[in-house]
């Protein structure tokens, strides 16, 4: 039960490593829970499949927790830039990923 977590939480960090794990440590509260749901969705049906979920969900805060601390990170943020179409001042959102630390 407890090697069935930690190996599931270890094949889901390395997906969001992946993904860009930098990228990832600004949402680290959406995707700890996002997570936890979906490994106790996975492990439901009997008490040691949703004790190996807790146990990864854990295993997941933690790392996030510890990553977030020493590691520097990107967020995500919208820049309006203005423009003209046909002589009419309209602004348009320019998404770009900024250092956090």
């Amino acid at each position: 039960m407890l090697i069935a977590g930690l190996l599931t939480a270890v094949g889901m960090l390395f997906l969001l490593y992946k993904v860009g794990f930098k990228r990832v440590l600004a949402y680290d509260v959406i995707v700890d829970v996002v997570a936890t749901i979906g490994l106790m969705y996975v492990f439901a049906g009997t008490y040691s499949g949703m004790m190996a979920a807790i146990v990864g969900g854990l295993f997941i805060s933690i790392v996030l927790i510890i990553a977030k601390k020493f590691m520097s990170y990107q967020k995500l943020t919208c820049l309006w830039i203005p423009f003209t179409y046909k002589n009419i001042p309209l602004v348009r959102p320019r998404f770009i990923w900024t250092p956090v630390n």
